[in-house]
């Protein structure tokens, strides 16, 4: 594998990995708007956090997941 194929790898991991943090912190937020109480939050407004909270956490995962395959892809061209 050429050496800019492998920085290119590399730049991906580390990409991926500060997508899946960013979106882990603001699905952390959010589900903290849900469950610290308040009198302006409506049931709409519940499901609405919830549901962004589910999605940003599913989106984490795979940034996460996709981090580890091309960790692997690379770990693998190097041997």
């Amino acid at each position: 594998m050429h050496v800019k194929n492998k920085r290119t790898i590399q730049h991906k991991v580390d990409d991926f990995k500060r997508y899946g943090f960013t979106l882990l912190a603001l699905s952390v937020f959010m589900y903290l708007g849900v469950i610290i109480p308040s009198e302006t939050v409506t049931p709409g407004k519940v499901a609405t956090l919830m549901t962004g909270t589910t999605v940003m956490l599913g989106m984490s995962l795979l940034f996460f997941t996709k981090a580890i395959k091309y960790k692997k892809a690379l770990q693998s061209a190097d041997e």
